[in-house]
């Protein structure tokens, strides 16, 4: 089995087209292909297929001095897109990201979706001719009061957007921190973006990221209501089988400090699948936790020493981990004085080496 784990791809299929020419007769033929049927599921049950899962990049501004934390060079932005294509991965777009979270199609291998957040003017000028000379597809996401003010875009630039293969999305009307607006005004939010978008475009908008990256169940449930079809996070971590429509997590590209090592990490980072967390995503009743929780699946493909929890403003937690029935408890009580709170989940696969991981949101009641 150890020796299995090692072949690549390409191997594979090289070990399959070597027994079906070896055939000669229909009798050898069939129990040819009896072999390559086993061989395969064997494959599939190793977990062969490592990279199927998409990671969404998340972008702001570009070659912005002043911001520093959100900008990025425009010349590293130009290598990170040189990257991709030169390592073959699969550029998709928001509709075929839909696609693989609803289970119309399968997670790919290798698969980026790369979204920019605000629709500043630095997009348009510096990140959208980039990603037109790759050919690659991209959603920009506004939100619409900002649409044709100083330093962002306007609409007819939004138009040629669209005429370059990218795509637009809702970023809100007036980008408020979504935790702290009232579920009627939120939803105005969502509609009032929506509608100025259809209207002014011309197209059906049908994706959201929230503002900041922030949301509870209640921004998630009139997200949906709304008729938004994905609704995207700034939660780090990638999109697979299990991810949620109304959950998906992006990777942060930003900051003048992203080297193209780090850059690679972020595309290296499978899903976690997770069965249970506590406390679970959205709204606490208090701001004292008794723990954490997380149990993870499958925990035999995982290194037991290199299992890991993260809380935003306390770091790692000190944890325990059962690798029989992937429970990782933190029985120390915390006290959060944050408004939210990511709670951050690694572990290392022994498989390739990657670290899965998965994020979720909690957010302090007022």
């Amino acid at each position: 089995m150890n020796m299995l784990k090692s072949l690549s791809v390409s191997s594979s299929i090289t070990t399959l087209r070597t027994m079906t020419a070896m055939v000669s007769n229909k009798v050898s033929v069939i129990k040819a292909l009896s072999r390559i049927t086993c061989l395969a599921a064997v494959f599939i049950a190793l977990g062969v297929v490592a990279h199927a899962y998409v990671t969404v990049l998340l972008y702001h501004k570009f070659d912005e001095a002043d911001s520093p934390s959100t900008s990025v060079p425009t010349v590293m932005f130009r290598q990170q897109m040189d990257y991709l294509k030169e390592k073959g991965y699969k550029v998709i777009s928001m509709d075929d990201l839909f696609e693989c979270i609803s289970g119309a199609k399968p997670m790919p291998e290798k698969a980026v979706v790369i979204t920019i957040d605000d629709g500043y003017l630095s997009e348009y000028t510096h990140a959208v001719p980039v990603l037109k000379e790759h050919g690659f597809p991209f959603c920009i996401f506004v939100f619409t009061r900002a649409v044709g003010s100083r330093n962002f875009m306007n609409w007819d630039q939004l138009k040629d957007v669209l005429s370059s293969g990218g795509d637009v999305g809702s970023h809100s009307h007036t980008h408020p921190r979504l935790t702290e607006v009232p579920s009627d005004e939120m939803e105005k939010e969502y509609r009032v973006s929506r509608k100025i978008l259809e209207e002014k475009l011309g197209i059906e908008a049908k994706w959201f990221a929230y503002p900041f990256g922030e949301y509870d169940d209640t921004i998630r449930a009139i997200g949906i209501k709304t008729g938004y079809k994905l609704l995207l996070t700034s939660d780090p971590g990638s999109a697979g089988p299990q991810t949620q429509p109304d959950l998906v997590p992006r990777q942060a590209i930003v900051g003048q400090n992203m080297t193209m090592r780090r850059f690679r990490e972020k595309l290296e980072q499978p899903p976690l699948a997770v069965i249970e967390r506590s406390p679970k995503s959205g709204r606490l009743k208090g701001n004292k936790l008794k723990g954490v929780s997380i149990t993870i699946a499958e925990p035999q493909n995982y290194h037991p020493g290199q299992v890991q929890v993260f809380l935003s403003e306390k770091g790692r937690l000190d944890t325990v981990f059962d690798p029989a029935t992937g429970l990782i408890v933190c029985t120390q009580p915390i006290e959060l004085a944050r408004k939210t709170n990511r709670i951050i989940t690694t572990a290392r696969r022994k498989q390739d080496g990657l670290f899965a991981m998965d994020s979720y949101m909690i957010v302090l009641s007022e």
